[in-house]
């Protein structure tokens, strides 16, 4: 398993980081038109969610289950990764006063480390037959 480990990490990071990158720029566009920040990383979230599943199935976790099965897990996940990210957005830039780019990049890493720990040990962990 160790040897598995950095390859995995290695996809975890290369497809977190391509949906990060759509988030921040959905939310950066929203925020751009006039949309509160907190509205805007909540949707660039959920944009991340979508391009993310089909990059972390073929970059870090190749050998997960089917599809009927890892998609509705990676859907559950994605609500509480959508919640920890609103909540400690919200927290850090409106309770904490801590600008947009900031609070954004510090929750981005939050919500990276637990996904990480959900992704390998839920959602898209090996099926044992």
């Amino acid at each position: 398993m160790n040897t598995f480990l950095p390859r995995q990490l290695q996809g975890f990071f290369a497809a977190g980081g391509l949906a990060t990158l759509f988030h921040w720029l959905v939310m950066a566009a929203l925020i751009g038109v006039g949309l509160e920040p907190v509205l805007a990383t909540a949707s660039g979230s959920v944009s991340g969610a979508v391009l993310n599943y089909g990059l972390q199935r073929r970059l870090a976790f190749r050998n997960a289950g089917p599809h009927g099965v890892t998609l509705w897990r990676y859907v559950g996940s994605c609500f509480v990764a959508w919640f920890c990210n609103l909540v400690f957005f919200f927290l850090l830039n409106n309770v904490l006063a801590i600008p947009v780019t900031l609070s954004q990049v510090v929750t981005t890493g939050l919500v990276a480390a637990l996904n990480y720990i959900v992704y390998q040990r839920l959602v898209f962990h090996e099926q044992t037959r």
